[in-house]
């Protein structure tokens, strides 16, 4: 009997998909990059306007609408509750960004916004480590209505940073020459905020609000070095979130003695990329002055 059991599990063993074709890795892996496309966009406009305090803020602030969203109806309504949220914090952080203190403007918008998120999760209780699954992500439990839903703040971002390209390229180079060519410097804000803050809501329950704010900052900083123009800089942008995300993911096979964060992998593989373009530039930059 032992050994037809064994003869048996060994067989199924045999038979099954490698892991690289299971679908709870070939999901998450589609969805980071798709994700990875659309957070490179916005990236870009972030870095390119300095906005990156801001996003960090944008992470924060949208945290009570996912715990409203997760523990009043679950985690397939984290966005709904964090879209919601995301109207309010895109429109004070808007507020926050016109202000000459914006930075500390932006902080305070923080730190209300995610106080209020922690005491919301803990009057209602920290249900089986949820709090852990909201700030860090659930990457490999990511479904086929989840992603769909995320992908369609994902669409809307990048429509966002489409239409207000041009506009957005004159206010990170010339504010003052923006304002006055009648650029609607308000409206570009609010664009950048609302797709900083779709960002955010898209790839919560699979990254995490702590996380996020790695996509939505690395690759454009990378990208940057590498570049001699916005469009460049767009390209490579998108590419190393897509590569980062893709990377991170194949880590996961390397056999180890114990398992790994899948969302903290992508996200130390983003670092690990950035650092290395980081690197080879001043390497360049060394053998060019020698």
């Amino acid at each position: 009997m032992k050994l037809s059991a064994g003869l048996t599990m060994f067989n199924a063993i045999v038979s099954a998909p490698p892991l690289w074709q299971s679908p709870f890795f070939l999901r998450p892996l589609f969805f980071l990059v798709l994700f990875g496309i659309a957070s490179g966009a916005v990236g870009t406009l972030v870095n390119l306007r300095n906005w990156q305090f801001g996003a960090e803020a944008s992470v924060h602030s949208i945290f009570p609408g996912i715990v409203v969203g997760a523990v009043f109806g679950g985690i397939d309504w984290i966005p709904a509750g964090g879209g919601i949220c995301a109207i309010f914090v895109a429109a004070a952080l808007t507020w926050a960004m016109r202000h000459r203190a914006h930075e500390a403007a932006a902080a305070v918008v923080l730190t209300s916004f995610f106080a209020l998120g922690v005491i919301i999760s803990l009057k209602k209780g920290d249900m089986s480590g949820q709090m852990e699954a909201l700030m860090f992500g659930r990457l490999l439990e990511v479904t086929p209505q989840r992603m769909a839903i995320s992908l369609v703040f994902c669409l809307f971002a990048c429509v966002l940073v489409l239409l207000s390209w041009r506009a957005q390229l004159m206010c990170a180079f010339d504010s003052a020459g923006a304002g006055a060519a009648r650029v609607p410097t308000t409206l570009c804000d609010v664009c950048l905020n609302a797709a900083m803050c779709a960002i955010v809501v898209a790839g919560a329950s699979a990254i995490g609000v702590l996380l996020v704010v790695g996509y939505l900052i690395v690759p454009a900083l990378a990208a940057r070095l590498l570049s001699s123009s916005p469009r460049q800089m767009l390209a490579y942008s998108v590419l190393l979130s897509c590569a980062g995300g893709a990377l991170g993911m194949v880590t996961l096979l390397i056999p180890l003695s114990r398992p790994t964060s899948p969302q903290a992998s992508v996200a130390l593989t983003q670092v690990a990329l950035c650092a290395l373009i980081v690197g080879l530039h001043r390497a360049r930059k060394k053998v060019r002055t020698c």
